[in-house]
């Protein structure tokens, strides 16, 4: 077969150093053919790494999709407000589409989705879903279907954000005020909740959830503080110094600039909205939720998320009837406890490239055209999705929200709305 032809839409961190780098590294079996991104920074960067002609590099979707189909596949990795629209577009066009989570932003896009996904069963149309691809955790799959410490009654499972990356996405960054893009549950979490439904095995039934914004607001400024970083008089002792974060953190830097020097970094901290005090933001976003889930098969979960660790991490336990699991994902380490031993079994899990598997796998899928057993289908992702926006919902509602119920009100609703503009 010839190369596949890969047109990236959104040239950011994931879209140069995921896939870009990727596909430049297998260049005897992909290549990128065309760009879509509005920064120009980021379009010359692509366009010199793939030496493409001037007319197969488009400012916006608009134009890029008013020409013919020019390749195999489009991978979005763009804002996610323009997920679904691209996506459909795309499809339309005869693309086949790998896009990255969360697959869409609004509940609206969410209910019409489906619809999509069952006019192009003929298509590729898969999710980047990395966790998927995840031998940690295929390893905890393996121990619940084995049943060797009975019965899965419950998951306690951490998702830990970290102050820094937090600091930068959610108080500073695109995803700081919810309205603009979706609820943390969708950005940050719709891969912790599609792995809840992976290892219970089961679709969540009810789900309550509580968060609050409790610290990145304004009246926790002091007179002593500046707006901006680089005036500010208590530096040295404050860790959301955006000096300090993006110059130790250098894959936070990279969201900064193509080119993410000293001196670039430094320039774009002085006057912009990365270098803005964390308490004067206007963001609005929970800092820390913590949700109750109820699956179908009776298994219970907690999933607590949070902004103020030192470091970004997930930690997983699972407790059956005759024993528990504990893992931590950030160092691939799964300990097994039995009721009936003293001993405890540590399983040291492969560390794996779970994106490059990711990325092999949709390529596969192309070539063979085998759509139906995907293992990361946009379709597969839609529970996971709507517990997300029902979590939000329950959160908001201060109520226990039934997800069955939620989706058809959700379903009939979107409708009604559509046939006004009919």
């Amino acid at each position: 077969m010839e190369k596949i032809k890969i047109v990236i839409i959104g040239a950011g961190v994931r879209g140069r150093y995921t896939y870009a780098n990727f596909i430049k590294n297998n260049e005897e079996t992909c290549e990128v053919v065309a760009v879509v991104e509005n920064k120009i920074g980021r379009r010359k960067k692509i366009k010199e790494m793939f030496n493409l002609p001037e007319d197969k590099v488009f400012e916006n979707m608009h134009d890029f999709f008013e020409k013919e189909k020019m390749a195999d596949a489009i991978i979005v990795c763009s804002s996610d407000n323009t997920h679904f629209s691209s996506c459909s577009k795309a499809l339309e066009k005869g693309y086949d589409v790998l896009v990255e989570g969360p697959v869409i932003n609004s509940l609206d896009n969410l209910v019409n989705l489906k619809d999509i996904c069952e006019k192009n069963k003929d298509k590729i149309f898969m999710a980047a879903m990395p966790y998927r691809y995840s031998s940690f955790f295929d390893k905890l799959k393996e121990i619940i279907d084995k049943g060797q410490l009975g019965n899965l009654i419950n998951i306690n499972y951490d998702s830990y954000i970290g102050y820094e990356k937090f600091a930068h996405y959610y108080v500073r960054g695109s995803w700081k005020l919810d309205s603009d893009t979706a609820p943390i549950l969708l950005t940050n979490s719709c891969y912790d909740l599609d792995m809840l439904e992976y290892l219970t095995n089961s679709k969540c039934e009810v789900i309550s959830s509580f968060g609050n914004l409790n610290y990145f607001k304004r009246e926790n400024s002091k007179l002593n503080m500046s707006q901006q970083c680089t005036r500010c008089s208590i530096d040295k002792k404050c860790p959301y110094y955006a000096q300090k974060i993006y110059s130790k953190n250098k894959e936070l830097s990279k969201y900064l600039h193509i080119n993410p020097t000293e001196d670039n970094i430094n320039e774009i901290l002085k006057e912009g909205q990365y270098g803005q005090c964390v308490y004067s933001c206007d963001n609005n976003v929970s800092d820390n939720i913590i949700c109750i889930l109820k699956y179908k098969n009776n298994v219970t979960a907690s999933l607590n998320i949070s902004a103020f660790t030192k470091e970004e991490s997930k930690n997983i336990r699972l407790m059956f009837t005759h024993g528990e699991v504990y893992g931590n994902v950030n160092d691939n380490t799964i300990s097994i406890k039995k009721f009936i031993s003293n001993e405890e079994k540590i399983i040291k899990v492969n560390d794996d490239n779970i994106d490059e598997k990711l990325i092999k796998d949709f390529f596969y899928k192309i070539k063979t055209r085998n759509n139906n057993e995907m293992k990361s289908s946009v379709l597969s992702t839609l529970n996971s999705h709507v517990t997300a926006f029902a979590g939000e919902f329950a959160s908001v509602s201060e109520s226990v929200v039934n997800l069955e119920k939620f989706y058809k009100e959700a379903v009939e609703m979107t409708k009604s709305i559509e046939k006004l503009f009919l």
